[in-house]
């Protein structure tokens, strides 16, 4: 089949600058819309958009993922070499509809060995490779793009790709010619819609490479062999442990020094986030978001800035909500998907959920527990995605569960208090009204702090058998619930207050600046404002105070965050890292 024109001169530094820039405003103001993406044609090999397919081969597995978009709703998300191809592609990149292949391998015990990244261009008469991007190793990006399935494939015909080829790791200006040589086969068991595809491919200056896909229409690489052997589907993965929690000793909070990070802006490099849910910290360092404008959920290398992505993940669909939890990272998505990653961004599992999740999971011990809109709690092991037991409730869930003490509580839109044990089974209900925010207190005999959303008053409820402890009113709109080792703290926009968790009653209250988000834990509270981060004690008194430049906090949805050495701060134009000096 004959090639497209010879490629574009490529772009000087630049335009290619601004190509970038342009690309990265183009993907925050135009996705979340619907893609018309090809279906019939060439396009029709390909699975759907969050497909993913395990393969063991002969050093292990390797766990892929598609993800089907415009370019400018992948390419952002990187590797660098994707964003290259822009500067040199002939292609119209605003337009084009494209395929990224995440391929992650690990060893026979889990331990991740490597990734490479694949961008194809996609269109009615042909699949077109565009760039590859293994994490060791030089990128390659093909000018025109290697056509690895072209319009009318059948078993029999045979074509034929060539070009030049770039290697943007060692210099973008360099090129060597390619040719890539193709057959069609019927696979040993003739499957209906499958064929073989055999390329040979040759660049300059380097030994000839032989690959075997077997395609099938709509379901993407059943099977493929390379120099590394051959590789075969398979439901069977590597083992994986729940890492424990790491909790972040809030006495060091007197000692943290923040370090900026530049997100959301304009510019070479820098990630656009906008996350759908408060950003997971890793142990490693990385700092995961899933996205709420592009579908992918990114992790950021924080050692540098900006800070580059580590890895890319496209759960599939619009990302509902996510946590990442001892490493492990789970996503829901608006396909009522639920799927875990790995912290190197391997996919480990993935289950359907019976409806939306719109309220981040928490975790119980070695569960994770998942809420939906039907009413559902649903509790799975947090390291195989297997579902352990589930419970329903009257009414939607809207607030995100509670675990404290072994116990999971859940409060529904109609008003229900539910309390079940680690294995599901309930231990009492209480009708406590419309809640948004709740939590439990952290010493003594543990009681559930209710602020109603309906009225004037907080009570709280004894975690043991849900009797009532106490009432008191109290006129704040609580938009944060801060647990502390002796009060439980209500955030309101313009005064925190903090309640004795025993008897209800008013130990102290804070108006020094309006906030926008608390955490705290031990005698500590972090609080923050819009150009800083207020770190309160547990009487209330102002100990210590940090500038921080994250953009406009009043605009869009901040969080904080703890974990492990370090606190988050995020907000629409920066993050900041806090780590004990």
């Amino acid at each position: 089949m004959p090639n497209p024109g010879p490629p574009r001169r490529p772009l000087g530094p630049a335009v290619w600058v601004g190509v970038v820039v342009t690309t990265l405003l183009l993907a925050t103001g135009t996705l979340g819309q619907p893609v018309a993406f090809p279906v019939s044609g060439a396009a029709g090999w390909l699975p759907a958009d969050g497909s993913r397919q395990r393969y063991a081969g002969p050093t292990g597995t390797v766990a892929t993922e598609w993800a089907l978009d415009r370019a400018v709703g992948l390419v952002g998300s990187g590797p660098p070499a994707f964003s290259t191809w822009l500067g040199l592609t002939s292609l119209d990149w605003t337009t084009v509809a494209v395929a990224r292949l995440a391929a992650v391998a690990s060893d026979s015990t889990g331990l991740v060995t490597g990734r490479t990244d694949t961008l194809f261009s996609v269109a009615r008469d042909g699949v077109r490779t565009e760039a590859e991007a293994p994490s060791s190793g030089p990128a390659r990006i093909y000018l025109p793009g290697r056509l690895d399935l072209p319009e009318g494939l059948f078993a029999g015909n045979t074509w034929s790709s060539h070009g030049v080829v770039a290697v943007p790791d060692a210099d973008a200006t360099t090129r060597s010619a390619y040719r890539a040589d193709y057959t069609a086969a019927p696979p040993d068991d003739p499957a209906p819609g499958c064929v073989v595809v055999t390329m040979r491919l040759r660049v300059d200056g380097q030994p000839d490479a032989i690959t075997r896909r077997t395609w099938c229409r709509g379901a993407g690489l059943r099977d493929y062999s390379d120099a590394t052997g051959a590789w075969q589907a398979t439901t069977a993965g590597p083992p994986v442990t729940a890492p424990p929690e790491a909790r972040f000793d809030w006495g060091s909070a007197d000692r943290l020094a923040f370090t900026p990070r530049a997100v959301n802006q304009t510019g070479i490099g820098i990630a656009q986030v906008s996350p759908v849910a408060a950003p997971g910290l890793l142990p490693e360092g990385g700092v995961v978001f899933a996205g709420s404008v592009v579908g992918d959920t990114l992790a950021l290398d924080t050692t540098s800035d900006p800070p580059p992505v580590a890895w890319r993940a496209r759960a599939g669909g619009h990302n509902t909500t996510a946590a990442t939890l001892g490493g492990l990272t789970v996503v829901a998505t608006s396909s009522r998907e639920l799927v875990g990653y790995g912290p190197s961004g391997q996919w480990l599992w993935q289950q359907r959920l019976g409806d939306l999740a719109v309220v981040a999971p928490t975790r119980l011990d070695d569960l994770l527990v998942v809420a939906t809109l039907d009413g559902a709690i649903t509790a799975f092991d947090l390291a195989t995605g297997e579902p352990r037991w589930r419970r329903t409730t009257p009414a939607e869930v809207r607030v995100a569960p509670v675990v404290a003490a072994g116990r999971v509580l859940v409060v529904d839109q109609s008003g229900r208090l539910t309390c079940l044990d680690a294995t599901g089974a309930e231990q009492w209900t209480a009708d406590v009204g419309r809640i948004e925010h709740f939590g439990v207190s952290a010493g003594g005999a543990p009681v559930v702090v209710l602020p109603s959303s309906d009225g004037p008053h907080v009570q709280g409820l004894a975690l043991a058998d849900g009797s009532r402890a106490w009432r008191v009113r109290e006129s704040v709109t609580t938009h944060d619930l801060v647990v502390l080792d002796t009060a439980v703290l209500l955030r309101d926009d313009d005064e925190t207050v903090a309640l004795d968790p025993a008897t209800g009653a008013q130990r102290w209250n804070w108006r020094g600046d309006r906030t926008y988000a608390g955490i705290g834990g031990g005698d500590r509270a972090l609080l923050l404002a819009s150009d800083r981060l207020v770190l309160l004690d547990g009487n209330g008194r102002r100990v210590h105070e940090w500038p921080v430049a994250i953009g406009d906090v009043t605009s869009t949805t901040p969080y904080l965050a703890a974990d492990g050495g370090r606190v988050l701060v995020y907000g629409p134009k920066g993050l900041a890292l806090g780590v004990p000096r």
